[in-house]
């Protein structure tokens, strides 16, 4: 059994304890308050690095960090318990993009409802790239869209999966 953990960053959290948010954060608070960004840590048996796509801290898209987590008023987690199968599957995939570039464009396409903007095929923004981990390693089908969520859709939707609220079929 390996257990994974999807953590949520609390943006609003965060400023209170008198972390200054950047500009690409308050952008993302107009959409997803309080919570501006995902990262998808993996159990022991990888180490307990995160994945995630970003372009703080000189990323400039899809990596795997070693992320300490040492200021917990900022994080929120959510504990996804997997197989080491569906843990295994869950890396194959972050392997396959790792690297890929973020989509500063695509990610705009959850400020409107009408979808005008798209999501390019090949970059990827911090949902993208943790919520399909979690799609490959689960299984879930097209019904689960982490393309079209915010960070505080994923959230929300990984936390009533993995408390029994709701279900998806694969």
């Amino acid at each position: 059994m390996s257990n994974c953990i999807l953590w949520a960053y609390d943006a609003r959290n965060a400023e209170r304890f008198g972390k200054s948010l950047t500009a690409v954060q308050r952008a993302i608070l107009i959409v997803s308050d309080p919570l501006t960004h995902m990262e998808y840590q993996f159990s022991e048996r990888y180490g307990k690095v995160s994945f995630s796509s970003t372009i703080q801290d000189g990323d400039k898209g899809v990596r795997f960090k070693d992320i300490r987590y040492s200021h917990p008023e900022r994080w929120v987690p959510i504990l996804l318990p997997m197989t080491n199968e569906q843990e295994d599957r869950g890396h194959v995939y972050a392997k396959s993009i790792e690297g890929k570039d973020y989509d500063l464009v695509g990610v705009a396409s959850l400020a409107s409802k009408w979808k005008i903007i798209k999501p390019h095929p090949d970059k990827y923004w911090c949902n993208e790239a943790t919520g399909g981990v979690i799609q490959v390693a689960y299984g879930y089908g097209l019904e689960f869209r982490p393309d079209e969520m915010h960070p505080v859709d994923l959230f929300f939707v990984m936390y009533r999966l993995t408390h029994g609220i709701i279900t998806l079929l694969p």
